[in-house]
């Protein structure tokens, strides 16, 4: 099954999250493709079953998903109905606010949301990723 990985290149803490994610993932069999929010076009993203979108906590008062990261959200296309989950890297305060944030911009865009984690390692993702089950059809 394919599954598309969006995620925020503000932080190097996200793409250790999104080597893991993938490296779980792809143990199950799955083909994962990466688009960082920097891409300039998402193609292979419509074909993917499911998404996960990738950020981290802007601030514990008030946090926001990264507006590069929004505005990659809006220039894919084909998120309409796709089962999505959202993930962060933990941090001490605002983190689930921050998935708040996230999901509510991924809703925006027409992501049906199944899931939300808030990982603490590399690990921890990989962890998550070898044991989810997700649905084909």
């Amino acid at each position: 099954m394919n599954i598309g990985i969006i995620y925020s290149t503000d932080k190097k803490v996200i793409e250790k999250l999104v080597q893991g994610l993938k490296k779980g993932l792809e143990e199950q069999g799955n083909v994962v493709k990466l688009f960082p929010d920097t891409a300039d076009n998402f193609t292979g993203l419509a074909s993917c079953k499911h998404i996960f979108v990738g950020s981290y906590i802007t601030a514990s008062i008030k946090p926001r998903t990264p507006q590069r990261l929004r505005d990659a959200l809006s220039r894919a296309t084909g998120l309409g109905g796709k089962r999505s989950i959202a993930f962060i890297a933990s941090g001490m305060f605002g983190a689930r606010k921050a998935l708040l944030a996230l999901m509510n911009d991924m809703e925006k865009q027409g992501c049906f949301i199944i899931d939300q984690r808030a990982f603490s390692s590399e690990e921890d993702a990989y962890n998550f990723a070898k044991k989810i089950k997700l649905k084909e059809d």
